[in-house]
């Protein structure tokens, strides 16, 4: 897990093939675990796919921009998309947390 400290969070977007070849489909288990993995180090805050599944938005902590690319290289669709990266001012969330307990 990163630490807290000294990061900053980025919003990538990444436009996916217009179409899925056999090769690009066949990453995506491997994409899913890679993704999956970076959330539960919450590296990865989230991770959000269009109805249309040409573009994907991914919002995670880095030091920096370097750092981002970095990351990203881990993923394995990275030689079959393209990538734009936003540094953000803020990143706010909804508190997550249990729902009221209603006592009977």
């Amino acid at each position: 897990m990163i630490s807290n400290q000294n990061l900053s969070v980025f919003q990538i977007h990444i436009i996916l093939p217009e179409i899925f070849t056999r090769s690009f489909a066949a990453l995506i288990p491997q994409q899913r675990e890679r993704v999956n993995q970076l959330l539960e180090e919450q590296v990865i805050l989230n991770y959000a796919l269009d109805m249309n599944r040409q573009n994907l938005w991914v919002t995670l902590k880095a030091k920096n921009q370097l750092e981002v690319m970095d990351i990203l290289s881990t993923f394995p669709i990275i030689k079959e998309v393209k990538v734009d990266i936003f540094e953000l001012a803020f990143f706010d969330t909804a508190p997550i947390g249990l729902p009221n307990l209603i006592m009977n």
